[in-house]
């Protein structure tokens, strides 16, 4: 008799069990918290690095604005000036210690990005030092992959502003999906601009072929 009474009490209990309703709404909670997480850390991540992009953009296009004129700060070089200016205007969103700003100067905006050009002598697709003789443009007396030469440039010159971001993620489980193999995603923001004639230009160089 007690043994029927007992599995009567269980069969009672795991009715009400299986009936109740309690803790489902943690249960479910439960499943979707950490889809919902993911979701929301994406979008900050999206947002973040949208924001240091723009930044970007906006202080390299005011630094090229600027650099145009020949203006410089008293006590600094206009590199420096430029270069501070770039930093300012970021806000604090962007870690200096990851940025990097490059200008580059040309004599016209045909040669932005070119290398220094060469007769192919070995015909192996390259240029081959001693072999294939090169113009030399920049007169630095070396075959460049660059033409263009460090610095801001001087009136009427040609001039690239780049600046390149290394930005960290906030979480290692998105730097892991989409970032470099330095755990960081890199952004850039460049602008070409010819400096203004404020002033007496600078002899140029007198090009040459070499070997």
């Amino acid at each position: 008799m007690k043994n029927i009474l007992r599995q009567n009490h269980i069969r009672k209990f795991l009715k009400r069990v299986r009936q109740s309703q309690t803790g489902t709404a943690i249960i479910e909670f439960a499943f979707v918290l950490p889809m919902v997480s993911l979701a929301t850390i994406g979008t900050l991540e999206v947002g973040i690095t949208m924001v240091s992009t723009v930044l970007l953009e906006g202080a390299i296009s005011e630094a090229s604005r600027s650099g145009m004129t020949g203006y410089a700060a008293d006590g600094k070089t206009r590199e420096e000036y430029i270069n501070d200016l770039l930093h300012e205007r970021t806000f604090g969103m962007i870690d200096l210690s990851n940025l990097v700003v490059k200008q580059k100067v040309y004599d016209n905006f045909g040669n932005v990005g070119l290398p220094e050009p060469y007769t192919d002598t070995d015909g192996d697709g390259s240029y081959s030092a001693g072999v294939d003789s090169y113009t030399d443009m920049n007169c630095n007396d070396s075959w460049d992959s660059e033409v263009g030469t460090d610095g801001v440039g001087g009136p009427g010159e040609v001039v690239l502003y780049e600046a390149v971001y290394d930005a960290d993620f906030m979480t290692g489980y998105f730097s892991k999906m989409i970032s470099d193999d330095d755990g960081k995603i890199r952004l850039t923001a460049s602008t070409v601009i010819q400096n203004e004639p404020y002033g007496t230009p600078s002899p140029g160089c007198v090009v040459a072929v070499k070997t």
